[in-house]
């Protein structure tokens, strides 16, 4: 792989987390995100319609990550070595579901629940309450919790240990610490996959967003390490680039929980 398609793939790497970054921040400030996916439906579908000019491209913005994951997954494998690893090609096989299953999740909103939210705020649809709040709930748990989260959250915990641990393997390139870290964070994925069950688990829901925010940074750490292969700082990270990794989790933490 050349150094011109090393960089190419960190910089797919930075237009994934820019994407994530903005459909994120839009919807925490104009969509109180995530605390207002636990609301009544007529809560939600409200403010969701009611700032239809940001939440609709967010969301939309949001499905395309699922695209932009895929294409990262299939670019990091062309990556010298990896398509000698048995977790490497694994990898690269439960990414691309990973993003496909994300946007299956995503898609429903600035479509469907965009409709019903037009449809709940005009009385004069025809439509019953009832079958707004059917149509809703169906798609919620069958979109939303059975493909966007129970089976993405599986598959992004595997890719996230198998290419992490694929890493480890090239040490030429990437510090044994940063596939540490990623081993850790998918573990942390795994754990909180099970909140989808309610309950005791529904404890674990700050453990999701803190985890998405640390891969965050994670991911920002991998697109530098990309950028400085086969140069001065060849398999590490510049005080630098460092502190902008660190930083990123650091800001969107505070911004996330405060």
């Amino acid at each position: 792989m050349q150094k011109k398609d090393l960089n190419f793939t960190g910089g797919m790497i930075i237009i994934h987390i820019a994407m994530m970054l903005t459909a994120g921040l839009i919807l925490i400030f104009k969509f109180d995100f995530p605390d207002i996916l636990r609301q009544p439906m007529e809560t939600t579908l409200q403010l969701f319609h009611e700032n239809r000019a940001f939440t609709v491209p967010a969301y939309y913005l949001f499905t395309l990550t699922g695209i932009s994951f895929m294409t990262i997954s299939m670019l990091l494998y062309k990556t010298p070595g990896f398509k000698d690893s048995t977790s490497g090609f694994l990898a690269v096989v439960f990414g691309v579901l990973f993003g496909l299953t994300s946007s299956l999740g995503f898609i429903r909103w600035p479509f469907l629940m965009e409709y019903l939210g037009g449809m709940l705020a005009h009385d004069s649809s025809g439509v019953s309450h009832e079958s707004i709040q059917l149509l809703y709930d169906s798609f919620h748990i069958y979109a939303g919790v059975s493909i966007g989260e129970n089976f993405a959250f599986w598959f992004e915990f595997l890719w996230m240990f198998l290419f992490s641990t694929s890493l480890l393997f090239k040490k030429d390139m990437f510090p044994a610490y940063i596939a540490r870290i990623g081993q850790g964070l998918g573990i942390g994925m795994l754990i909180y996959s099970l909140e989808q069950f309610g309950g005791f688990f529904s404890l674990l829901g700050p453990l999701n967003m803190a985890v998405h925010t640390a891969q965050l940074g994670w991911l920002l750490a991998i697109a530098f390490l990309l950028f400085n292969a086969g140069g001065n700082n060849n398999a590490r990270l510049t005080s630098l680039q460092a502190i902008f990794s660190s930083g990123l989790v650091v800001i969107l933490l505070i911004v996330s929980f405060i």
